[in-house]
């Protein structure tokens, strides 16, 4: 017979909990901690623990099948703040569960047929399931052909400027957009749904589009489209004269880029596979889980996996300025120009064009660049900047003759177990700030005025260098500063330990716990209680310590010396 149910409704009625209040300490709804007591359903080893720190029994207690159990007398309002860590059971889990078998074979054996359901289960769903999401990635907020750039804001919304004469730019609306790509005449979007969004597409290729479903990547090319679905499956439309769609037999896909009139996909191995034509395209059988590709009429340049960047050319001729870059998160082509962007917003050119060189090194905190034939686009989260032929409108030139804003002062950071925070001194005349930091992608935040802004450490790694990155953003006759940049070691802040109330814990688990943080007993100093504190039963139990009611971590906890009390024990006369 299983005593587990039993024994969780006598704990709950002799403390006189409501089994609404305990749904809530254990995070299940009301109906499923009924089912707990009712039998009908097990309770988790998660759950239990929580159970054995509310009521200050041990799981050993919990998991033993019999109608003992340990029953204090205890204050409601002191349990309220629940420290799941707060005890240790005497014996091991290990030992604890072959006693659970020995006493409760038969629920034993249903829990193992379980377990191994759940495991088979888990093997096949991992092979049917998507192995890959949408990501959003700055790069991907940029696109354009040789008449018209279209770029996603910081509300995900798409924005154009250029020619508009196949309605390229008109209703460019989305669901979410997560990545643009332009193609000569059209605009494809790819929303946060895996659906698709175009304009300026003919039609039966725009109707074929909308059929497709969760697409996790897109590439458009002169006249066709490449998209990957989540299960690594290639859809291709437009124009086939050249072969650019003769790629949709390739499986396991994660990656989709395009050329003119040509296709390149890369698997989960890193291996990429291309059909239709475009210049350079023999050297892809050399390469592996590259990063980017740019292509143009006369140049394909290759961004590795390393950082550095690798160019073909029609004529032969070498561009050995472009092959020295290192850390660049981004690559473009024009007919004569090759151009990166590296990780700290910095855009590299070579050109036989010294004056256009000299506008790029301008620009600053740049998270995107893309280009046409004959010029160059860089965005930074909030305008875009251009270099070269704009016959269409596609970019209005930034004066260069406007007055630079200084770059902010006084930058500092802190590290807590959730964020990066960051303050710093502003300066004079600037619209606003412009905060950036690298984990793997750019990510910005955009202020009106100085204010301390805090970034997520979820993606930072402990140990690694990490880069804050600050704009002072100018308008009118002031244009951006130059980034201030602070690198930084992220180290993880240690998790605090904390301890709830002592009164009624066992003074035999309690040193236990301690011990078990690796605390000295030289460090535990314990001392009889006074003569009014008397046991409710046969074992001492804590009155007190200095460590009730407080967090601290496992270093502290080391370092300090703890001291307690524990009740009298009643002799019996």
């Amino acid at each position: 017979m299983n005593h587990l149910p039993g024994k969780l409704m006598k704990l709950r009625k002799h403390y006189n909990y409501s089994q609404s209040y305990l749904a809530d300490v254990l995070g299940v709804d009301t109906l499923e901690y009924m089912n707990y007591e009712n039998g009908s359903k097990m309770i988790c080893y998660t759950e239990m623990k929580k159970l054995a720190s509310l009521y200050h029994i041990s799981m050993e207690e919990i998991f033993r099948n019999d109608e003992e159990v340990t029953l204090y007398e205890m204050d409601k309002a002191n349990t309220d703040e629940i420290n799941i860590e707060y005890f240790t059971a005497k014996k091991g889990i290990l030992d604890t569960v072959k006693d659970f078998y020995k006493q409760n074979r038969v629920a034993s054996t249903i829990i193992i047929f379980l377990l191994v359901t759940i495991l088979l289960l888990s093997i096949v769903l991992k092979n049917t399931s998507r192995p890959y999401t949408l990501v959003r990635d700055n790069i991907n907020r940029l696109s354009v052909s040789e008449y018209t750039v279209v770029y996603i804001d910081d509300y995900s919304a798409v924005n154009g400027s250029g020619s508009n004469t196949n309605g390229e730019l008109s209703n460019l609306t989305s669901s979410g957009a997560i990545k643009v790509q332009e193609g000569e005449g059209f605009t494809i979007i790819l929303n946060e749904d895996g659906t698709l969004s175009s304009a300026g597409l003919i039609s039966k290729y725009a109707k074929e589009l909308g059929e497709w479903r969760s697409i996790v990547d897109i590439a458009a090319g002169r006249a066709h489209v490449l998209g990957v679905d989540s299960n690594g499956r290639i859809h291709c439309t437009g124009d086939n004269s050249s072969g650019a769609c003769d790629i949709t037999d390739a499986r396991n896909i994660k990656k989709v880029y395009a050329a003119a009139n040509g296709s390149i996909a890369m698997d989960e191995s890193g291996t990429l596979y291309y059909s239709g034509s475009f210049i350079g395209s023999g050297s892809l059988k050399n390469y592996r889980n590259i990063k980017d590709i740019a292509s143009s009429s006369n140049i394909l340049a290759i961004l590795c996996e390393d950082g550095t960047v690798d160019v073909f050319t029609k004529s032969g001729s070498n561009y050995l300025q472009a092959e020295s870059w290192k850390e660049i998160v981004d690559v473009s082509c024009g007919d004569s120009f090759v151009a990166g962007l590296d990780r700290y917003g910095k855009v590299h050119i070579e050109i036989d064009n010294a004056q256009i060189v000299s506008e790029v090194e301008l620009w600053s905190n740049i998270i995107a660049i893309d280009a046409g034939s004959d010029y160059l686009i860089g965005f930074d989260g909030v305008r875009i900047y251009g270099v070269g032929n704009s016959n269409y409108g596609q970019f209005t030139k930034e004066g260069l003759d406007k007055q630079r804003l200084e770059m902010v002062s006084e930058v500092e950071y802190s590290i807590d177990e959730k964020n990066v925070s960051v303050q710093f001194k502003g300066v004079s005349n600037a619209s606003g700030y412009l905060v950036s930091i690298d984990v793997g992608i750019g990510i910005s935040r955009r202020l009106e005025q100085e204010e301390v802004v805090k970034f997520e450490t979820d993606n930072m790694t402990d140990g690694k260098n990490y880069t804050i990155s600050i704009v002072s953003i100018g308008e009118g006759d002031y244009t951006d500063s130059d980034p201030f940049k602070l690198t930084f070691t992220y180290v993880k802040p240690e998790e605090l330990i904390s301890f709830a109330q002592g009164r009624n814990m066992s003074e035999e688990v309690f040193r236990s716990y301690l011990l078990g943080l690796g605390i000295s007993e030289d460090h535990i100093h314990a001392s009889q209680g006074a003569e009014d504190d008397i046991c409710a039963g046969d074992s001492a139990t804590v009155s007190w310590s200095n460590l009730d009611g407080k967090s601290f971590t496992k270093s502290e906890l080391l370092n300090m010396e703890i001291e307690y009390t524990y009740c009298r024990i009643m002799e019996n006369e």
